[in-house]
């Protein structure tokens, strides 16, 4: 079975210490955008790596959230 890959619109990452973010933009098979973040994170010798997709329905009410949620960090810092 050959494995196919959604071809990348749109890449970036933030490196915070032991961990990265990579923020892909990617096409889903209905030609359709969907946010790809992956954590990769590095202790001592094993590498781990977890997945989140986002499809494009979903963005709105995601973005929602995760600026809710920086919002509320960014308050409880000061």
């Amino acid at each position: 079975m050959q494995q196919t890959f959604a071809p990348t619109l749109f890449s970036t990452k933030a490196t915070v210490g032991r961990r990265t973010y990579f923020f892909d933009v990617k096409t889903a098979k209905n030609s359709k955008p969907f946010l790809k973040i992956t954590q990769s994170e590095i202790n001592g010798e094993e590498k781990k790596k977890s997945y989140l997709n986002v499809f494009d329905s979903e963005v709105p009410n995601f973005h929602s959230a995760l600026t809710e949620a920086v919002d509320y960090i960014n308050q409880s810092a000061k």
